[in-house]
């Protein structure tokens, strides 16, 4: 994911958590809009952990498939 379009993703992320925030206060019931936070959060968690992977696969030094025998 381009950062571009990561940082336009977490915006309307942030947009719509705190639209849930301010409806909560707004009705005084701490549970509204509760799933949607956990799935939205838990989404995002999930693609943050694949994109760290995906970081250290590609800084991980590749295996050199011409290594030198030693044991000659």
């Amino acid at each position: 994911m381009t950062p571009e379009r990561l940082r336009k993703r977490l915006v309307s992320v942030n947009a719509i958590l705190e639209m849930l925030a301010q409806r909560r206060a707004q009705s005084g019931d701490p549970n509204l809009g509760a799933g949607m936070e956990k799935r939205i959060i838990e989404a995002e968690l999930v693609d943050l952990e694949k994109a760290m992977a995906a970081l250290e696969m590609e800084e991980a030094p590749s295996p050199n498939p011409r290594r030198a025998r030693t044991d000659l």
